[in-house]
């Protein structure tokens, strides 16, 4: 939706008209500083293109072949763009699975664009997947038959002697109340950690506000918990030089020592489980007289503790790479540790003494990501270990892209995920269709086309959790639930009854 497009006359609506004061205040904002936002970037391109037929021929015999990735996310204007760079050869390929394009909350994808392209163009399909068991990839299959409207007919097919194989992968569940089905959940987890500590685990919930209830729980049980995102804390260069950065600012400290170094002993730096000998210390461990140390791997750990705390003249971000080069050495690493200190050197503009600045370190490392930061990447097996072993929670939009071992998909009434038209509510999605029609242009859609498009949204976003399991996959609800204080009846979805009826569940 361009700017230009907005009409001067505003329905009697308080959010809209909230809504187009902070728009009015954004553009304004934009203009006066001379700059240009995201969408700027799309739709002015779009323009320049068109109505300039030099600059459009120039732009099309330098992009004579066009490979788009994740297709299935491109929004109208991007399929706009790449449609007008490759009108003269033609020359375009685009691959993505329509049948994982969410459009509420991950990208304003444009389905029927994609669609439309897959079935007018000469297409290949990719349908073989080596993920998922087969109990798991035949009910992803069962779910395309079962509402082929939502859906591109395509069925996912194994791969020859790769997939993982598992009996009973499929379990489906209905309880009297929400305790029995999180201590259901609990025991599960926890038998399936035994069996394999290194084990990926997710839960896979409708609302953020699902997900702090379910971290607050598996956290209380004992478990250990994250959220999947761009953490700090993730990485694993970050891990080490806060840790080492911890044992610096309290060096006589045991308990803290100990803790960090079990920090870099998982990390692989030195051998693990002795933080316990360093607890056992009466007398600061930094301090003793290493001819006392007899265990070799503690003796280097002490000589490296030293070796650390000899640095006080140090400004933060130097001290932080001169950690982050000794623990690391390839080209990426260095890079990433370099991306670390300039954090720290930002950081340390407005905290001025050492404490200060590891708190504010601390508190950034548990934020899901930091606006304009983003590491280098490459395969890393050091954050694949940082989540083995561990509940990972998140909502199922963010879960797209992602696998694990065991997933679970807790509070499946039709309450939280419906697929039944009658039940569909229209407050956000009536908004965002009447704030569409601020735009002349726009072509007003029915209050049925409205509630079809969010029951097929909801039937992706259902596709893209169930293909996230590679061994085993839990459906669980219950049939009460606490509300404000009060115990009220729910509806479980109707996949239990539709979809996983040759599943037995209680």
């Amino acid at each position: 939706m361009g700017r230009g497009d907005f009409n001067n006359t505003l329905q009697n609506d308080a959010k809209l008209t909230k809504f187009k004061t902070f728009f009015d205040e954004y553009t304004k904002t934009l203009k006066e500083n001379n700059l240009i936002d995201y969408d700027d970037m799309l739709t002015s391109s779009v323009r320049l293109l068109e109505e300039n037929p030099d600059i459009l021929h120039y732009y099309q015999e330098l992009c004579q072949y066009i490979i788009e990735d994740e297709a299935q996310d491109s929004s109208s204007v991007q399929q706009k763009l790449i449609s007008l760079l490759g009108s003269k050869y033609g020359n375009i390929i685009r691959c993505g699975d329509i049948n994982q394009a969410i459009t509420t909350t991950f990208s304003n994808a444009d389905v029927e664009g994609f669609r439309k392209f897959i079935i007018e163009s000469n297409n290949v399909s990719m349908n073989c997947s080596q993920r998922c068991t087969k109990d798991v990839w035949k009910l992803a299959n069962k779910l395309v038959q079962w509402k082929k409207d939502a859906f591109f007919e395509i069925y996912m097919n194994p791969v020859e002697g790769k997939n993982p194989e598992s009996d009973n992968a499929i379990h489906a569940k209905i309880f009297e109340n929400p305790i029995s089905e999180r201590n259901y959940i609990l025991k599960e987890i926890k038998q399936a950690l035994k069996k394999n500590p290194k084990c990926t685990i997710g839960i896979l919930l409708r609302s953020n506000y699902q997900v702090t209830q379910w971290i607050n729980f598996i956290n209380n049980s004992g478990l250990k918990s994250i959220t999947r995102s761009e953490s700090l804390e993730q990485k694993s260069i970050f891990r080490a030089i806060y840790a080492v950065m911890q044992m610096i600012s309290k060096p006589f400290d045991n308990n803290l020592v100990a803790d960090n170094y079990e920090i870099l002993a998982e990390m692989g730096f030195y051998k693990q489980r002795l933080g316990l000998e360093i607890r056992k210390y009466e007398n600061p461990f930094v301090q003793i007289n290493c001819d006392d140390i007899e265990n070799v791997h503690l003796a280097q750990f002490y000589w490296d503790l030293n070796y650390w705390i000899s640095f006080p003249h140090l400004a933060f971000e130097e001290l932080a790479i001169k950690i982050g080069l000794h623990y690391f050495s390839s080209e990426i690493e260095k890079s990433n540790v370099y991306l670390i200190s300039t954090l720290i050197k930002r950081l340390s503009l407005s905290c001025k003494d050492f404490s200060t600045l590891l708190e504010r370190l601390g508190e950034l490392a548990k934020k899901p990501s930091l606006s304009g930061f983003k590491f280098f990447s490459e395969e890393d097996e050091s954050d694949k270990e940082f989540l083995a072993g561990k509940v990972q929670i998140m909502t199922l939009h963010k879960s797209k892209g992602d696998e694990f071992d065991y997933v679970f998909i807790p509070e499946m009434s039709e309450k939280n995920l419906t697929f039944d038209f009658e039940q569909i509510k229209l407050k956000n999605a009536d908004f965002m269709e009447s704030l569409k029609r601020l735009n002349v242009k726009y072509k007003p859609k029915s209050e049925f086309d409205i509630k079809q498009e969010l029951i097929f949204e909801n039937l992706r976003l259902l596709y893209v959790a169930i293909t996230r399991a590679k061994k085993y996959l839990y459906f669980t609800v219950s049939r009460t639930v606490k509300s404000f204080e009060r115990i009220t009846e729910q509806e479980p979805n109707i996949i239990f009854t539709e979809l996983l009826e040759e599943v037995e569940y209680e």
